[in-house]
């Protein structure tokens, strides 16, 4: 019997690459549409650029310099030498294409790279880029993690996200259409989001195609919009146990093909305002598993899916 309750990074990339392979953070000095004065300049309320940040990250630093410190650290820590290059700072396919080669190139030539992957908004992903990804995809892995954050509009209109959740569908849609591999990243817990609406994001992740999704709960982090609505008392957050239960929930009506990255996410301590339950992230990420064992349920299980649906590590 399959006793993983989801289909977890981990068992994807040993199915895919035959062997561990770890991700491996990089800053390439991007920006956002949100910051420049493209769409705005105050960014989403939950975002403070310093949080994406890699931990090894000093300014100044090549893409090269980072992935020989941060490549010895996993390699040291977990035994592979086998990795994805993660440029994760800001949108990180909003840059013009020769920068933007530049950057992706300098990454797959290092030593143990196995391929990309690519944080970014959908509405970040120009036609020349669009080549430039169906390009790299035919001659590697490449991983294009969009920033939907959420199904309903409300929500994203109170993120002060800058682009709807039919700007999602569409970005998934060309995405597809190329080729290339897509994950979504969705944040639950957002103030005024109900239940429901939560979970409609996971309909969205369903019908949109893409291959996998990371799950967050929502963070309060220094010197953001949110920062200062938290101190005000405008909201509060959820429990660890109802985080749980609400990931849980959401997993349940994911198709089991969809890797689950993550069901929980993180911030540089120093940085966190709340939850203060955020910063032991293997406890919480330990927390859903049993929410799924206590049900008795796993990913896919309301969509009509059984265990056995998920995918195992092949042998």
């Amino acid at each position: 019997m399959n006793k993983n309750r989801y289909y977890s990074l981990n068992a994807f990339f040993r199915n895919t690459f035959g062997t561990k392979v770890y991700k491996v953070s990089i800053a390439g000095g991007f920006t956002c549409p949100t910051r420049d004065g493209t769409l705005n300049t105050g960014g989403c309320v939950f975002c403070n650029p310093a949080g994406s940040e890699p931990k090894h990250y000093k300014p100044g630093m090549t893409v090269t310099e980072q992935l020989e410190l941060a490549t010895e650290y996993v390699r040291e820590r977990h035994e592979t030498d086998h990795f994805l290059a993660y440029f994760q700072d800001y949108t990180t396919t909003y840059k013009d294409v020769k920068s933007l080669e530049k950057l992706y190139g300098e990454a797959l030539a290092f030593p143990g790279i196995r391929g990309l992957s690519l944080c970014t908004r959908p509405d970040c992903i120009s036609d020349d880029v669009m080549d430039l990804l169906e390009d790299l995809s035919r001659e590697t892995f490449v991983w294009v993690e969009l920033g939907i954050q959420s199904g309903c509009d409300l929500t994203l209109m109170r993120m002060n996200r800058g682009h709807t959740v039919f700007d999602s569908e569409k970005a998934f849609e060309k995405l597809h259409s190329r080729g290339i591999r897509t994950a979504a990243h969705v944040i639950l817990g957002f103030p005024g989001e109900s239940r429901n609406e939560a979970l409609s994001t996971a309909e969205l992740v369903n019908r949109s195609g893409t291959a996998g999704v990371k799950l967050q709960n929502l963070h309060i982090i220094k010197e953001t919009q949110l920062a200062e609505q938290y101190s005000r008392g405008e909201f509060e957050l959820m429990r660890r146990s109802e985080y749980a239960s609400l990931a849980a929930d959401f997993i349940e009506r994911t198709h089991p093909d969809i890797v689950i990255q993550r069901v929980t996410g993180e911030a540089p301590p120093r940085m966190l305002v709340a939850p203060e339950w955020a910063i032991n992230k293997l406890a919480v990420m330990n927390r859903v598993k049993r929410e799924l064992m206590y049900r008795d349920s796993w990913q896919g299980k309301l969509l009509g899916y059984t265990i056995e649906d998920i995918p195992s590590v092949r042998k």
